[in-house]
């Protein structure tokens, strides 16, 4: 089959187009062809702005012996994964469970059956540290489908299986309650792991952490209101999120000349980059900047306000169509090489600014030498990344602008102009809170002209079924446009848009990432954990939140209790929005009017101790509807256990078993008593936490009294 990426829309499958590797797109035509033929299948999957495909693109997929090899053996398969990122995500699990890290390029074998029977990220063309070139890799499997069939078919079978069971991503923990701690527990696990003199969390590369910084700005904003101390958590909170931001804002990931920032930093500094730069990053950090602009110190809310000015010149100039709406990404290569059109030399730079470059280049990190390094030899280039190890002055704001005005000193990078849904929403919401509302609702309006939401929108035809990101982002951009206008019109799109969240919902709780209508390759996922952009299942209860449906809500976020519990740091989505349930008026209401209902009784108070002294009676708790209290020993430390003290007698309690950690309905504690001198009098005080199936109020306690005669 010869190439036929030739006719794609995808900017990143035009982009292998010319390739002498006979690729296909997933179609059913490719697919056909293997079952026919009885091929293997070599899935390759990218994006049009990632580094690393581009690498493994100029070394392999345009070499002639690659693709000889290739072609030889297989149906080849490459595919966009922002076009379908449910395939991605199935086949990035396999390559996450076959050698413990992902990425891109990612690179699967399949069966005809699309199973996977090998699986990893980018392959060199020649071997290198101990691992194979790709024409050894390709040989190999080619030689093991032919000749080992049955070991190959049972390997994928169980890589299959395990698969399946791994896109579940079912974790326990459901059935316990959620509460306030669970939000002090996730704060005190990013407090662990942050790196308090660069900022984020963990080591090198970095990627800016989006959805915990929303989760600690919301924290320290809403915290205080929700009961029980949390001593300086808050503080703590506050500091990691401006620290962080300001730390980015300061690093190479940021473009101080022409506004935005780049995916990540390969350091733990912030400084030097991969320099593609995606939709969705700065969609996420204009919200965070914005956000934090409200808290912080004078001297950090230059800066951050700076960023927030950047992202939106740049997301102007380089990234809406003539309609308003926002395209996809810019390339980390310009002129073939990375990064060229973002690291001036300082003859670049003085030819823009004069006599100022000298400040300017001392102030930024700039050298005749360059600091940033070819990544294959580690030599200079000559060129420079930009990062502000200063204050920013009013002068150096000036020199910015005046470089961004200056001519360029490399051609543009390409640009990826697919505009998908899900990242304009979250675009969409960013600029509503950084102030830009016509920008937004410009955006918003374009996206209401479709007959139906699609995924994307390619050279200006829609394109593909939504995902659950799309329809709930979208929606949630609609709501945060009829807060910022006052207009119902906004509120009653939201509505008519989160209807649709029906085709994706599960008969357990918590949303699926696809709808009926389409047809993911072994399995469905349900996706609770927050990736490159928000927890799916978030944005959904988020939504459900605000237009008042706040039981489906709660319902949402409990079924991802077990990632709340066990990953935090992959849940701050989830936790973000239990800040928010937690102090919902329905919430509230319910727990502070059944606690005190919450009755213990002592039957009989009045006791005659037998022959040997002991007297005894039985403490019965009745809780009402809907209300349970942990038991003596509760399933989780975290729980405040149910226990009694005994003041003015000697005696023992025997707490009633149960498998579940709590007690519902009814319980009943059996007591053996003994005066403690002359004394009748005894009191008997029960201290419990009494829960909903969604929150634990704060402990209570009940004192009863009674006599032995």
């Amino acid at each position: 089959m010869p190439n036929r990426l030739a006719q794609s829309a995808s900017p990143y499958l035009l982009q292998h187009k010319d390739n002498p590797v006979d690729w296909q797109p997933w179609d059913e035509e490719a697919w056909a062809v293997a079952v026919q033929q009885d091929l293997p299948v070599f899935l390759s999957v990218g994006y049009s702005s990632c580094h690393w495909c581009h690498v493994m693109a100029h070394e392999s997929f345009e070499d002639e012996e690659v693709a000889a090899a290739l072609n030889k053996s297989f149906v080849c398969i490459k595919l966009d994964r922002e076009e379908r990122p449910d395939i991605d995500e199935v086949y990035m699990t396999a390559v996450q469970l076959a050698t413990g890290h992902g990425g891109w390029p990612m690179s699967v074998f399949l069966t005809p059956d699309k199973k996977p029977f090998f699986a990893a990220t980018y392959i060199p063309k020649e071997a290198r540290h101990g691992h194979p070139g790709i024409v050894t890799v390709v040989n190999a499997l080619a030689k093991a489908w032919a000749e080992q069939r049955d070991d190959v078919q049972k390997n994928a079978d169980e890589f299959a299986a395990a698969l399946s069971s791994a896109l579940e991503r079912s974790l326990a923990g459901g059935n316990d309650p959620i509460t306030v701690y669970d939000l002090d527990s996730a704060v005190e696990a990013l407090h662990q792991d942050f790196d308090t003199e660069n900022g984020g969390f963990g080591d090198r590369p970095k990627f800016p952490p989006h959805a915990a910084l929303r989760f600690l700005l919301d924290y320290v904003e809403h915290r205080r209101d929700l009961g029980a101390d949390p001593g300086d958590l808050p503080d703590r909170a506050l500091h990691m999120a401006l620290h962080t931001l300001e730390q980015i804002a300061r690093g190479g990931i940021h473009d101080h000349v022409r506004g935005g920032f780049h995916r990540y930093s390969t350091d733990e500094r912030w400084h030097l980059p991969h320099f593609e730069k995606m939709l969705y990053d700065n969609a996420q950090l204009l919200g965070a900047f914005s956000q934090a602009a409200r808290l912080a110190e004078p001297r950090q809310r230059r800066l951050i306000n700076k960023a927030v000015s950047g992202i939106t010149m740049w997301l102007k100039s380089s990234m809406t169509t003539s309609d308003g709406i926002f395209m996809s990404a810019l390339d980390a290569d310009s002129e073939g090489e990375e990064g060229t059109f973002y690291t001036p030399t300082v003859e670049d730079v003085r030819s823009a600014l004069g006599d100022r470059a000298s400040v300017f280049c001392q102030s930024f990190g700039l050298k005749r030498e360059g600091n940033f390094r070819d990544e294959a030899t580690g030599a200079l280039t000559g060129r420079n990344v930009l990062h502000l190890e200063g204050e920013l002055s009013d002068d150096l704001e000036l020199d910015l602008t005046r470089l961004s005005e200056a001519p360029a000193w490399a051609a543009a990078p390409a640009r990826d102009d697919k505009c998908i849904a899900a990242w304009n929403g979250l675009m969409i919401s960013a600029l509503v809170q950084a102030g830009e509302v016509e920008l937004a609702e410009r955006a918003a309006e374009k996206w209401c002209e479709l007959d139906r939401l699609p995924h994307m929108l390619t050279r200006g035809q829609a394109a593909g079924q939504p995902f659950l990101d799309d329809v709930a982002a979208m929606a949630d951009a609609f709501l945060d446009l009829s807060e910022a206008t006052g207009g119902e019109a906004w509120r009653l799109r939201a509505e008519s848009l989160a209807a649709k969240l029906e085709d994706f919902r599960d008969a357990s709780p918590g949303y699926f990432f696809t709808s009926s209508g389409h047809e993911p390759p072994l399995g469905r996922t349900k996706p609770f954990m927050d990736g490159a952009t928000p927890s799916p299942n978030a944005l959904a209860a988020r939504v459900l939140r605000r237009l008042g449906r706040t039981a489906a809500a709660w319902q949402t976020v409990r079924a991802g209790a077990g990632w709340i519990r066990q990953a935090p740091r992959a849940s701050e989505s989830l936790l973000r929005e239990l800040t928010h349930l937690l102090r919902s008026p329905e919430h509230q209401d319910t727990i502070g009017n059944l606690v005190m209902d919450v009755k213990a009784t002592l039957a009989p108070p009045d006791l005659t101790p037998d022959d040997e002294g002991w007297a005894y009676t039985e403490l019965r708790l009745e809780m009402p509807t809907g209300i349970h209290i942990n038991s003596n020993e509760p399933a989780a430390s975290w729980l405040v256990p149910t226990t009694v003290e005994i003041d003015g007698a000697y005696g023992e309690a025997a707490y009633p078993e149960t498998t579940s950690g709590r007690y519902d309905d009814s319980a009943t504690i059996h007591l053996r008593l003994r005066r403690k001198g002359a004394s009748q009098e005894f009191a008997i005080r029960v201290r419990f936490q009494a829960c909903t199936e969604s929150e634990c109020h704060a402990p209570q306690e009940i004192e009863l009294e009674g006599t032995i005669r």
